[in-house]
């Protein structure tokens, strides 16, 4: 019997479908396959450089356009990197919106790192179910909303997959 991943936080509920636990390497290989995917940063780059500096790397690796999220602005324009400030609801919307599109086109992918876990699930649950936009969830706690998440990982080795993603 196979087991299904356990939500970090029991009140993530997800309904019928929920989303698999990967690892750094499927994560890796998703966004490499994208046609058009976005990276969305939340608020928790601002207190933990280690998740700044993944963010920036994982950027700058794939060539992921950055949406800065609750407040994460301040910490790209003090490190001069280029970011779009939107807010996370408003993003959201335009993800689920079929007629929106960025440079490239319509997003297929969009990569969420930094985000608050209980706001996070409840965007997760709006794009899988309202959505055609794959989510994954770049955090040490699974989120069975998410398309893709890792499993609930210790910080050790939570750090060892942002260093591979960033590379």
């Amino acid at each position: 019997m196979i087991r299904r991943p356990i939500a970090w936080r029991p009140t993530a509920r997800t309904g019928p479908l929920q989303g698999v636990a990967v690892n750094a390497g499927t994560v890796k290989r998703i966004i490499e396959e994208a046609v058009n995917p976005i990276l969305v940063v939340g608020p928790k780059v601002r207190g933990d450089s280690g998740l700044f500096d993944a963010a920036v790397g994982i950027s700058n690796r794939y060539g992921l356009p950055i949406y800065a999220t609750g407040g994460a602005i301040r910490s790209f324009a003090e490190a001069g990197v280029s970011a779009q400030q939107i807010s996370l609801l408003h993003l959201t919307n335009l993800l689920i919106d079929p007629e929106w599109k960025t440079d490239k086109g319509s997003v297929d992918v969009a990569v969420f790192i930094g985000t608050e876990y209980a706001i996070a699930n409840n965007i997760f649950s709006t794009l899988k179910n309202w959505g055609a936009v794959k989510s994954v969830s770049v955090s040490p706690y699974f989120q069975p909303n998410a398309s893709v998440s890792f499993a609930n990982l210790n910080s050790e080795v939570f750090q060892e997959y942002l260093e591979v993603l960033k590379g």
